[in-house]
């Protein structure tokens, strides 16, 4: 389904809420379910896929879905709740099953969980990131 001009969704936090993700996904008009997103649509989720709500395994095999079928159009970014299965703890947060912990790991290898992200849009060049992404961060990273 094509809409007209390419659009951007920027997903926050979602925090293992697997309806709540769904259910921003249908309004964009894409299909959980099934991973397809529309022809005109990117996807920005900040991270924080995961904890505090009752659903993280099913919140991260939906973004799998999506990863799959769209690495060039669903941009995952790493939260302080993923880097924390990932021997980056800056936090100590929730378990997170096994098969869960692998999937992120497993994106943090092929390149698919990212720190920022720059991005080109109608008002000119916006860079995403989860929080707290300073310049001196940013340079220190050497991008």
């Amino acid at each position: 389904m094509t809409t007209g001009a390419p659009r951007i969704a920027v997903i926050g936090d979602i925090g293992g809420h697997a309806d709540q993700l769904d259910e921003a996904l249908i309004v964009l008009g894409a299909d959980p379910a099934s991973g397809t997103l529309p022809d005109d649509l990117t996807v920005v989720q900040v991270g924080d896929l995961v904890h505090r709500g009752p659903d993280s395994r099913l919140v991260v095999e939906t973004v799998y879905r999506f990863l799959s079928h769209y690495p060039d159009r669903w941009v995952q970014l790493c939260g302080n709740h993923e880097s924390c299965h990932l021997g980056e703890a800056l936090f100590v947060h929730d378990p997170l099953d096994d098969a869960s912990v692998l999937t992120l790991r497993r994106w943090e290898a092929a390149g698919l969980l990212r720190i920022a992200v720059a991005l080109n849009t109608n008002d000119g060049p916006a860079l995403v990131s989860h929080a707290g992404l300073t310049w001196e961060t940013w340079t220190e990273l050497g991008e």
